[in-house]
């Protein structure tokens, strides 16, 4: 019985939260759409700081390369067909459309829809999809993608792996197709720490991205325990959706503080991996369920080499572990991505 209120409760209150969002992006296409605008679909709303750390550093980036503009976020929720059917009508000539980064092009996810939506809607504006993980495995789902992006004439698509670049390649033909990094790589190189660094921690994740069971990780961390003192955590926290909204920077900027007091970070997460690197912290990065790891640790370049190591296993994990553990580090990395990439995409659009 409880049960079955609590479930109740919960969704009275997803209801509410749902109406309200719609409510306020309705009344901002109808009131708030002065001057140029720029429409970002695809924007996070959950506590993920991986996505959350996209949308940081995408809006950076937009407000730096079209200053000016007006910046309005779609959600999942707020993506819906009434708000669609208004900013057809009240889009302008020299407004833009941005789909944001992550991995929209996978079966389960519940917002490819939506540019698959967009695509077709807006064909006489160009639109950019920000990087994305390419992995759509459903013969169905995967045609009707490729028809809708094929048939949109102006369409600039970022690809964040070699193997999606690939994929891409092969079903997204008349797309405009860029091979580049995830954004949040925009961020290693701006930030310097100095505190004292101890122990390990492992940023795992616990969905079905995961690659190895809860117990093949636990019996990891024991050996690794019996050199140093190792805690666990997730990209994923515990956070209010005005937390998330309003006070974004601050909770990113303490995760990657975070980050920056340990010897080593061992991690299972994309943006784990990364944020290690923007805290300039030696990272050890295990395989997930897909691509997305495996190919996407490539794109470090060789001045990196010391700070990123890939583990095919668990044991080469805790072989490589006990050498990094016994490296002296400079705790410094360049800014290569943003200076050999972000510093120059507004120009390859």
């Amino acid at each position: 019985m409880r049960k079955k209120i609590s479930q109740k409760v919960s969704g009275a209150i997803r209801r509410v939260f749902w109406t309200r969002l719609r409510a306020e992006i309705l009344f901002k296409l109808w009131f708030s759409m002065k001057g140029k605008n720029i429409f970002l679909f695809g924007y996070p709303i959950h506590p993920n700081m991986g996505d959350q750390a996209q949308s940081y550093c995408i809006e950076r980036w937009l407000k730096s390369n079209y200053p000016g503009y007006n910046i309005f976020p779609f959600n999942y929720i707020t993506s819906f067909p009434l708000a669609l059917k208004i900013l057809r009508k009240r889009i302008g000539k020299d407004d833009l459309i941005f789909g944001h980064s992550g991995y929209f092009f996978f079966d389960p996810h519940p917002e490819l829809p939506i540019y698959i939506a967009i695509a077709r809607l807006f064909k006489d504006y160009k639109i950019v999809i920000l990087p994305q993980t390419i992995n759509i495995t459903g013969r169905k789902l995967l045609e009707e993608t490729s028809i809708a992006l094929n048939s949109h004439p102006n369409l600039v698509l970022l690809c964040r792996d070699q193997i999606s670049y690939s994929n891409a390649q092969k079903h997204f033909s008349n797309c405009k197709l860029l091979l580049y990094p995830d954004i949040v790589t925009s961020l290693i190189g701006s930030k310097e720490y100095s505190f004292e660094r101890q122990g390990v921690l492992f940023c795992m994740r616990d969905d079905l991205e995961t690659f190895y069971q809860s117990g093949e990780i636990t019996a990891l961390r024991t050996k690794v325990g019996k050199l140093i003192q190792t805690e666990l955590t997730d990209t994923t926290i515990k956070a209010s959706y005005e937390d998330i909204m309003y006070k974004k920077e601050a909770i990113l900027n303490e995760m990657l503080e975070r980050f920056a007091h340990y010897k080593l970070i061992i991690t299972d997460r994309y943006h784990g991996t990364i944020f290690s690197l923007i805290a300039s912290t030696p990272v050890i990065v295990l395989s997930s369920a897909d691509h997305k790891l495996s190919s996407g640790v490539k794109w470090f370049p060789e001045s990196f080499g010391a700070y990123v190591k890939f583990a095919e296993t668990l044991n080469d994990a805790y072989e490589m572990a006990q050498d990094m553990l016994g490296e002296e580090y400079t705790h410094k990395l360049p800014s290569y991505f943003q200076d050999n990439y972000y510093a120059v995409l507004k120009e390859k659009l």
